[in-house]
Parts: structure tokens; sequence; C-alpha cells
């Protein structure tokens, strides 16, 4: 090998590689050297030397009408196919929730929403907003994990369904429909959620 690749110091290589090529040489032919490498091989390949730092994923299509976006959204972005708010990665989606983790409020407000782009909205009655989510009655049983486009007086979102449960009203089916917000854009933010302490 030395001399088919001209690595011997006699051929115009270097002393350091001619070593290195010695070393693996007699590591590749003892049995008992090459399955210590082997396992060193093994353990470096499992446990990386440093962490890796996880990188959000970019947002490279519309959540709603999957139109491809150029770049990274802006925050209070629309798409601009089908004018839904997008995520901005200075403003994280929020996660799927758990737990409500604020309390939402209680409003009966008309709300209009797109379930397939190209589509025609369908009209709902909203029961209960907050910064992070809606809940809304719907005529039909809409899917989890489906993202909407959602629109409203107070508000313009895409966000992803949930849960569904099955209600009665006025003696009528209907589907009560939970949201968690992917992006919210609030018609006027001033004065819309306020907190107090005693």
């Amino acid at each position: 090998m030395m001399r088919e690749l001209k690595k011997h110091p006699d051929l115009g290589g270097s002393t350091a590689e001619a070593a290195l090529i010695n070393e693996a040489h007699e590591t590749l032919t003892d049995p008992n050297r090459r399955a210590a490498y082997d396992d060193e091989l093994f353990l470096q390949a499992i446990q990386p030397p440093y962490p890796q730092a996880k990188k959000p994923a970019a947002l490279t299509s519309c959540p709603v009408c999957n139109c491809p976006l150029s770049q990274a959204p802006a925050p209070d972005a629309l798409c601009p196919t089908c004018r839904t708010p997008l995520p901005s990665t200075r403003q994280p989606a929020a996660a799927m929730p758990k737990g409500r983790s604020i309390e939402r409020t209680k409003i009966s407000a008309p709300v209009s929403y797109l379930s397939s782009w190209p589509g025609k909205a369908q009209e709902g009655r909203m029961i209960d907003f907050s910064p992070k989510g809606v809940r809304f009655i719907a005529s039909e049983s809409l899917t989890v994990g489906s993202v909407l486009k959602i629109s409203c007086s107070l508000f313009e979102a895409s966000g992803r369904i949930t849960n569904v449960s099955e209600e009665i009203s006025n003696k009528q089916k209907c589907y009560s429909t939970g949201v968690c917000f992917i992006a919210v854009r609030f018609e006027d933010p001033r004065g819309t959620f306020f907190s107090t302490k005693a």
C-alpha cells in the first residue's frame, strides 16, 4: 500500500504518514487490537463528544395553504397566498398544551374558519379564547391535529385543532372545537387581556 500510494519515506512520503499506515495495519491484523478499536468507534458513535444544540425547524411553508416561503417570516407576517398569520422565528409558535396555563376569556361571537385551501369558509360561534388558543362551536366534526385559518372581529389566526367533543345545543348536534394557535394577530392588542395582583 505504501508503494502504490507512494507514502513510504523512500518514495517521497512522510515519516508520519508511514507510521500511521503501519499502526493501522498492526491494529487491523491483530484480533484483540481490532476488537478494542471497534469498541472505541462504537462508543464514539453513540456518545457525541459535546451536546448537540437543537435548532428550531425553519418554517418553509404556510401551515394552512402550504405556499412555499422564501424566507423566515417576520413578526406579524401574513401568508402571501391565503393571508393567514405566520409564526415568526422570533416568536415561537405555541406548543400543544398539556394543561391550560392561561384562563380563557368567555365570549360569544361569530367566527369563521377555513379547514382546507382553497375552500369556503364555514361559520361557527366562539365560546372562549386566550392568547394561546380559542374554543368555538362548529356544525361539523373537524379532525384533531388538522390546521385551520380562523377569523373574527378580535383576531386572525392559524391554529391546530387539539380536541373536539360532541354537544347538543338548541336540540341540535354541534361540536365544541379547541384550537391551539400557531400564529395569531390581534386586531387591537391593547386591552385585549390584562392581569392584576392584590
